[in-house]
């Protein structure tokens, strides 16, 4: 089968065939082997049969650069909705991030008429500890009618979630799996002594260096080595994965001093595309272009959820260029952003998951190696990994690098929005949903969710959601909003929203979403627009709620306020510039921009839930406006071209 001017490798058309006979399907493949084409036909068949079809990511970031590309070959043709941006929602191609599809189904079903399928991007998210039941409950709520095209990664219990979906979908779905790559995989390792070798003499080289070893190696020697070694073999351009933001910079800082990667005519190509990039998304202004524009004429960069979104959006298109020789990244570079490179670099084979160093997993060292190897251009990618001969042992190394990815587990737990909604729906036969659920179907024991269930069904009675004939009105009004519901219902069934301006009503917002990372100075910069009286309101309502989950042996607590960005959100808000307001907090540029988009997703929802003549809604409207201006709009950065 040929398909867009490629003959399809077997496990493409074998896909194409099941949506062309209207059945889901799961698609397994690694990062890389071409699994997008699959989702792209979706879209062309129902964008031929006159129907709708439906793209779902993990990650904004994910569901922008989709949008940019399906308006490419269907302009006029696609929306998106991800909570920061809505735009043309009843295009048929429709992107949203799986919790819009999923917030979608419990607010108003009609928009989902006409939708053949549902593609699933990494769908292996649905093992994901904060996001995954998300998943779940989109598969088990979505209309029937609807099919879906569900993408992963390798998975070790593939055969497990086909059988789970084709019980809740009362239709058989269809699985294809390979673990073929078009540009195959070739693993070195390397340490300062050996240099580059392959992972069969591992054991006798680790054994070597750490008897013979009497002083320890820094981390910066071997990186220089190995690079040093990868720009005289030709092996760029790289992707360099750390797990540091600042390392990342660090070393871009370093190596941009310290590399010539591009020679006099490609400096000047690469140079003229950054000005028309800075130019076109209007970020002249930001005191980190200069500095930016030095390191693209050296041919290397860095790339992280910290930097300003415009600039992420810009290191994305300069990679593409092929001009850009060396980015160090984060590993979020590597989900779904289809950019690959010659090769990839592991900084490390462990991480700081926030309480220890462990290991990467399998399943994260393919989806990042997956990156080595483009299409068209090379016969191999080659994957480095430097090691740490005082951490990693051979047997780890072994698991990390040959180990087939463990099963998913679910992750499935109702949000008291999600009960509220199935209240309504079902009344007392509720615990069917659960009985439904991928924990129930893996563990053959819907007792324990159902255990969860049970107690977020008293907390709801406690605070008055629920009582003797149903759901109440402080319920129906939670149950309008998905995403930090309670604190909304609470503030305004309480009454505390009533006389709130604009700006003190988004610092409330931003105090729900807000949580300091590091050694953010967010307090600092504390003065608050809030009247003390509702301050304290508003944090007694909080922990009194927590103080009903505690009673009812709820474990992972409603999040308390946190009202660190109240001066910095009334600076931004009463017109103060990015730069002014960002540095005081002490955050980095892109979590001090993402902190305000939140806070807008929050005011969004309560407007939503509320009647439009009413004048709080009224309010969160004008707050919104004076929120979403310069670096936040997130519109107005997805529709640069």
């Amino acid at each position: 089968m040929r398909y867009k001017d490629l003959e399809l490798y077997p496990f493409q058309e074998q896909a194409i065939r099941a949506i062309q006979a209207n059945r889901s399907v799961i698609v397994s493949a690694p990062t890389g082997a071409g699994k997008t084409i699959i989702a792209e036909y979706a879209i062309d068949r129902a964008l031929r049969e006159g129907r709708r079809v439906v793209y779902t990511s993990p990650i904004k970031a994910l569901s922008n650069q989709k949008y940019r590309d399906f308006m490419e070959d269907y302009e006029g043709k696609v929306g998106i909705m991800t909570g920061d941006v809505t735009v043309n929602p009843s295009a048929p191609v429709l992107i949203m991030t799986t919790e819009i599809f999923r917030n979608t189904i419990f607010e108003d079903r009609s928009r989902l008429e006409g939708i053949d399928f549902v593609i699933f991007d990494e769908v292996h998210y649905l093992g994901d500890i904060d996001r995954g039941s998300v998943w779940e409950e989109s598969i088990i709520f979505a209309p029937q009618d609807i099919r879906f095209v569900a993408l992963s990664a390798t998975i070790g219990n593939l055969d497990e979630l086909k059988a789970w979906m084709s019980e809740v979908r009362h239709a058989e779905v269809e699985l294809i799996h390979t673990d073929e790559r078009p540009v195959p995989l070739e693993n070195w390792l390397f340490l300062e002594e050996d240099g580059v070798f392959s992972p069969q003499h591992l054991k006798e080289n680790l054994r070597r260096v750490q008897r013979g070893r009497r002083r320890r190696a820094t981390p910066g020697s071997q990186r220089s080595k190995l690079l040093k070694w990868m720009i005289e073999e030709q092996k760029l351009p790289a992707l360099y994965f750390c797990f540091s933001r600042r390392r990342c910079e660090q070393l871009a800082q370093k190596w941009q001093r310290r590399a010539k990667l591009l020679n006099g005519e490609e400096r000047g190509r690469v140079v003229t595309l950054f000005d028309e990039l800075i130019e076109r998304y209007d970020a002249g202004r930001h005191p980190a272009v200069r500095d930016m524009r030095e390191s693209v004429s050296r041919g290397v960069l860095y790339h992280h959820a910290g930097m300003m979104p415009v600039f992420k959006d810009i290191v994305e298109r300069l990679f593409c260029s092929g001009l850009v020789k060396l980015l160090f990244t984060t590993e979020t570079f590597a989900l779904g952003v289809n950019m690959p490179a010659r090769s990839v670099v592991f900084d490390a084979l462990s991480k700081y998951n926030g309480v220890e160093v462990v290991p990467i997993t399998p399943l994260d060292f393919r989806q990042m190696a997956g990156r080595a190897g483009r299409q068209g251009i090379d016969t191999k990618g080659e994957v480095f990994s430097l090691l740490d001969p005082e951490f990693d042992s051979p047997k780890r190394i072994a698991e990390i690098l040959h180990k087939k990815p463990g099963a998913i587990k679910s992750r499935f737990s109702l949000g008291y929005s999600t009960i509220l909604n199935l209240k309504t729906l079902m009344g007392d036969d509720i615990g069917e949903a659960v009985e439904k659920s991928f924990a129930a179907f893996q563990t053959g024991n819907a007792k324990m969710p159902l255990l969860d269930l049970k107690k977020k069904l008293r907390v709801l009675n406690d605070r008055g959601y629920l009582d003797d004939q149903g759901t109440t009105g402080k319920g129906r009004f939670c149950s309008r909003i998905n995403g930090f519901e309670v604190h909304l219902a609470e503030f305004f069934w309480d009454g505390i929203l009533e006389d709130l301006d604009p700006i003190p009503l988004a610092v409330l917002c931003e105090a729900i979403i807000y949580s300091p990372r590091g050694r953010e100075t967010g307090h600092a910069f504390m003065r608050s627009p809030l009247p003390q009286a509702t301050l304290n309101r508003s944090k007694k309502l909080i922990r009194d709620f927590r103080k009903a989950e505690t009673r009812n042996g709820i474990i992972e607590l409603t999040k308390p306020l946190d009202f660190g960005l109240s001066g910095a959100i009334e600076s931004w808000m009463l017109g103060a510039s990015f730069g002014q307001v960002s540095r005081r907090t002490g955050m980095q540029d892109g979590d001090f921009v993402r902190s305000i988009r939140l806070a807008i997703q929050v005011l969004r929802q309560l407007a939503w839930a509320l009647p439009r003549e009413h004048h709080v809604s009224d309010h969160a409207h004008q707050a919104i406006q004076l929120l979403n201006r310069d670096e936040v709009d997130a519109e107005k950065q997805l529709k640069v071209r």
